[in-house]
């Protein structure tokens, strides 16, 4: 490789360093890679060159919201390589992903399957009119169970059948540069190498071993919190949904690895005379449906999917989720200055806003904002057009910066003419 090429793919390499710490600037990563970013940043662009680079520092915590689960995750250098390997392959994992798949997608996500859910309820019933079922299916231990070989393989399949359009873009090789960075940060064994986060007794009083990737021999486990891994679960059940929909004729939607499928009354038994194919298909792949988390129940009984329960003509927000809401709202009115607590507390409480607003909860709305202590009106009011909380004038974020730390900003006066 030339000098001028070396040139090109550091100044390609800074790039990629601002869209990975996009989001995350003031993470603990973040911050001690921009002490010697340069340094780092060279070092990292060798290891590429020289091949030597490995994924070899991940860090572990649980998270327990909804539930309880473990999350790993990597340090600043392997994130980057998981955005190095991702975002050239993006636009083909859209054109190998179904559509009714709704994870880890652009113009997808919760609320669009949501939506699509509602959408084959009215179709499929006629508008309400004639009887139709509403099948909903989880697989249990889907990312710990996963297995490398596959998350690879669909990674080689992508980058092999568009091999010729990325050599084409990004010059010569980079198809099997691909193949080996793919290669590098799945096959990394994190569980070898990480550390915690969260105190280990934790792990014995929340987590089955059957769900925690540390108990899981080399091989086995897709790690939650890392891009490739939520890359790869999209596909990893991805024919098995183009089987039901496009084979068999049945409408059913996917978010990451919750599934309904809505089916005609006439066609109930056909569908279930389909999950017994559907359990041999997943268990060639490590994975299994969880049979406590089966439902089959005519479309007027409800369903709950995403944190939501939706209901023929109205959707509500899971109980839980405003009870969650209700306890955030407690603890910020027993906080003493809040000033200093505004901006936490108006993200905490429109992100609840902003579920409640495209569910048939307005009057939930309301009953939260009643919680909200007096004092707090001093600094926020109630938007109406926007329906979320905003800080009055004088507690705007650059006015308050500027109060801090004593900054006098020149305001240009407009001229009329």
């Amino acid at each position: 490789m030339t000098l001028k090429e070396k040139s090109e793919r550091y100044g390609k390499f800074l790039a990629l360093m601002d869209d990975t710490r996009k989001n995350k600037r003031y993470g603990h990563d973040s911050i001690a890679h921009e002490i010697h970013w340069a340094t780092a940043t060279f070092r990292d662009l060798q290891s590429r060159f020289d091949k030597t680079f490995r994924v070899d520092c991940h860090n572990t915590f649980l998270a327990s919201i909804p539930t309880w689960r473990e999350i790993l995750a990597t340090d600043f250098s392997g994130r980057m390589a998981d955005h190095e390997l991702c975002d050239p392959l993006e636009p083909y994992f859209e054109k190998v992903l179904h559509e009714r798949t709704f994870n880890n997608r652009i113009d997808k996500g919760c609320q669009a399957a949501i939506n699509q859910v509602i959408e084959d309820i009215y179709e499929v019933s006629w508008g309400f009119t004639k009887p139709c079922r509403i099948i909903k299916w989880d697989l249990s231990g889907f990312f710990p169970n996963a297995l490398w070989d596959n998350m690879e393989m669909y990674f080689a399949n992508v980058i092999e059948a568009n091999r010729e359009e990325l050599d084409a873009g990004y010059g010569d090789g980079f198809a099997d540069y691909l193949r080996w960075l793919a290669m590098i940060t799945i096959q990394c064994n994190p569980a070898a190498h990480c550390e915690y986060r969260t105190p280990k007794h934790f792990w014995a009083e929340h987590i089955k071993p059957e769900k925690s990737i540390l108990q899981k021999p080399e091989g086995v486990g897709a790690p939650i919190g890392r891009l490739p891994s939520q890359k790869a679960m999209g596909l990893y059940i991805n024919d098995e949904i183009r089987w039901l929909n496009d084979d068999c004729g049945i409408r059913a939607t996917l978010f990451m690895d919750d599934c309904v499928m809505i089916i005609p009354e006439r066609l109930h038994q056909y569908a279930l005379s389909l999950l017994p194919e559907l359990r041999k298909r997943l268990a060639a792949k490590g994975i299994r449906l969880n049979e406590k988390k089966f439902y089959d129940q005519p479309y007027q009984h409800g369903l709950e999917f995403l944190g939501s329960h939706i209901r023929p003509n109205r959707i509500h927000l899971n109980a839980k989720t405003i009870a969650r809401c209700k306890e955030k709202i407690k603890e910020f009115n027993r906080c003493k200055d809040k000033e200093r607590d505004l901006e936490n507390f108006l993200s905490m409480f429109n992100s609840y806003l902003g579920q409640l607003k495209n569910r048939t909860d307005y009057y939930k709305m309301f009953e939260l904002i009643r919680m909200v202590d007096l004092e707090w009106w001093h600094y926020c009011y109630y938007n109406v057009r926007k329906q979320c909380l905003t800080a009055v004038n004088s507690q705007k974020h650059k006015l308050r910066i500027c109060r801090k730390y004593h900054i006098k900003i020149k305001v240009k006066q407009k001229v009329k003419k």
